[in-house]
């Protein structure tokens, strides 16, 4: 039995292994993602999922390297040593066009994930993130104690039939659907760490100094590996923050003077504060805030469910899972889209389907995500003609935004009227979250 459980990871005709412990958690078929109920064949999908992503990986570090064998520690050590003594020469030239570079972070980062400008406020720091605020462990309920055993035995989730659920039950499939919207933050955010290799980025960086860009390759794709390959080490930052280059926050701009209105000029609800400490992790935690401010809506109305849910879900520990499963799912995602979500006319489109997705009920959502993974055609063409329902509705929205906008010059900010807005919102089934 243990030998068909090993024989599920499949490598293909490569030599590149991931670490031994980081195998046997994704053959459990307790790890984070096998439980979710998006994962129709448990520990199978996830372990699949993962593997494919590892061999983009490895394919990756190999071709910045130019070296076919680094299935050796010996030689994953020498090449880690190599990127990691250009990393004092790559925060040397940093430093020198430190609001220079975090300019472009914006920049890049609101081209590449068609947010409108004016959604958010944009705080980016070039620099080492503090570790605090970190929720490292999942928080116990503090008023149900009584149901801590309940708790800890993982209410097995009920077949997607069946309509009257416990409030144990609601709240194991808000935490499945808060996982996987995670997975596709943090899949989008990997984007931002290659986002440097865009044309058009690439050109502003070398007009500072040509020799970031090769730099900036190396230590990505040496990291990115690391996460297959050392996972102790990867474990470890996750439990302690120590050595974590990267940290957003979102915050409530209206709580910056004790809730009162800035002169009554419109300013974004949503302040995201994005820290890395190099480019390519500064645009990552960028991006990653643009797609967290969005899944906010795909948590519960209900204050304390939604509390719980995060709670327990939004953890440092859960993090590198998310990193290495996130990007193909995102993938996935991006193939079961319809065509015509990537024509010219519909830019900006995704992040009004991306909050209409996010509100989709706990079960359905988890449904769709499901067959979007899916290694079975039919299923994944159900997600697409689905996702073709949402994108007709997130169209009419959008159309209705821009006239409401142009009407009410939303654009200028001095007539704008802030109720209004929220009203008009309200209407089209959005709430700006705080």
């Amino acid at each position: 039995m243990e030998k068909k459980l090993k024989e599920q990871i499949d490598y293909g005709n490569r030599r590149e292994r991931m670490d031994p412990n980081l195998e046997r958690r994704l053959r459990d078929p307790e790890n984070l993602y096998a439980k979710n109920p998006a994962m129709k064949k448990g520990s199978q999908d996830v372990q699949r999922l993962i593997s494919q992503r590892f061999g983009k990986v490895a394919d990756k570090l190999k071709e910045v390297t130019g070296n076919q064998n680094i299935s050796s520690q010996q030689v994953q050590s020498m090449i880690y040593r190599e990127m990691m003594e250009k990393l004092p020469n790559v925060k040397r030239i940093e430093d020198a066009n430190k609001e220079e570079l975090e300019q472009l972070a914006i920049d890049a980062c609101l081209e590449e994930s068609e947010v409108p400008e004016g959604w958010y406020e944009i705080d980016a720091n070039l620099g080492m993130p503090d570790d605090s605020n970190f929720r490292f462990n999942p928080e116990e309920p503090e008023d149900e104690e009584d149901d801590d055993d309940e708790e800890k035995e993982n209410p097995q989730i009920p077949s997607f039939d069946i309509e009257d659920l416990t409030d144990e039950e609601e709240l194991e499939l808000e935490k499945h659907k808060r996982n996987i919207i995670n997975a596709i933050i943090q899949g989008a955010a990997k984007k931002g760490h290659y986002i440097f290799q865009k044309p058009s980025v690439k050109a502003r960086l070398d007009a500072i100094n040509p020799s970031l860009y090769r730099d900036y390759l190396g230590i990505m794709a040496i990291n990115d590996f690391l996460y297959f390959t050392m996972d102790q080490m990867i474990e470890n930052m996750s439990q302690t923050g120590q050595g974590v280059a990267g940290k957003v926050e979102l915050s409530n701009t209206s709580d910056d003077e004790d809730g009162e209105e800035s002169g009554g000029e419109e300013t974004p609800d949503t302040r995201i504060t994005a820290t890395g400490l190099i480019f390519p992790i500064l645009c990552h935690e960028v991006i990653k805030g643009l797609e967290e401010a969005k899944g906010r809506h795909g948590l519960p109305k209900e204050p304390g469910m939604r509390q719980k849910v995060q709670g327990q879900v939004d953890t440092l520990a859960n993090e590198p899972m998310q990193l290495r499963i996130g990007p193909e799912i995102v993938e996935k995602f991006r193939f079961a889209l319809p065509n015509e979500m990537f024509e010219e006319s519909n830019k900006g489109l995704i992040n009004w389907f991306h909050i209409l997705l996010y509100q989709i009920p706990a079960q359905e959502f988890l449904e769709i995500i499901g067959n979007v993974i899916s290694e079975d055609a039919s299923k994944v063409k159900k997600a697409t003609s689905k996702f073709k329902e949402i994108m007709k509705e997130a169209q009419q929205m959008k159309e209705e935004f821009e006239e409401y906008k142009e009407e009410n010059d939303i654009e200028g900010g001095e007539d704008d009227d802030e109720d209004g807005l929220d009203d008009f919102l309200g209407s089209l089934g959005i709430s700006r979250p705080q």
